[in-house]
């Protein structure tokens, strides 16, 4: 299966996003403002030499979290609503549920904010998960050892 590259899931001048090639149609992204301004953050991340590293390694965190329904549910169930309602072909495609067809678009601000975090975080794991927390506008991350964010922290920050 051929996906496009990070950078050009969507397209903010348009409101229009591509994130799975078994779509054929593109998605209209307006009700989900939320995707805009990821995107810009995402473009200003692409100017470091470590973006694709980084984006690698946070995508197949926020992956997981969307798929163990992790941490962010409501907001990814909300943000999955309202690119439904407004994309109405998402349910009737046949080939896939609109929940994996829309995941990448769905966790791609999360995903955004977790690539552009210092890549040195000079703190222990849980003062990491506080800040981490904080950026994602989350009371708190759940101190879970299989959590692949505090691997994460654990394995390749200290």
């Amino acid at each position: 299966m051929l996906h496009r590259p990070p950078h050009r899931l969507m397209c903010p001048r348009h409101h229009q996003a591509a994130p799975d090639p078994r779509l054929t149609t593109t998605i209209r992204t307006w009700a989900a403002p939320t995707l805009t301004a990821a995107h810009h953050a995402h473009q200003r991340l692409l100017r470091h030499s470590r973006a694709s590293t980084a984006w690698t390694a946070v995508r197949a965190i926020t992956t997981r979290w969307y798929d163990h329904q992790q941490h962010l549910t409501h907001r990814w169930h909300t943000r999955l609503t309202r690119l439904c309602a407004a994309n109405p072909h998402l349910t009737t495609t046949g080939s896939a549920s609109p929940a994996l067809l829309t995941r990448d678009l769905v966790i791609y601000p999360e995903t955004v904010t977790l690539a552009t975090l210092p890549s040195q975080l000079r703190r222990g794991t849980d003062d990491a998960l506080n800040l981490i927390a904080h950026r994602l506008e989350l009371p708190r991350l759940a101190s879970n050892a299989n959590d692949p964010l505090r691997a994460f922290l654990t394995h390749t920050r200290h």
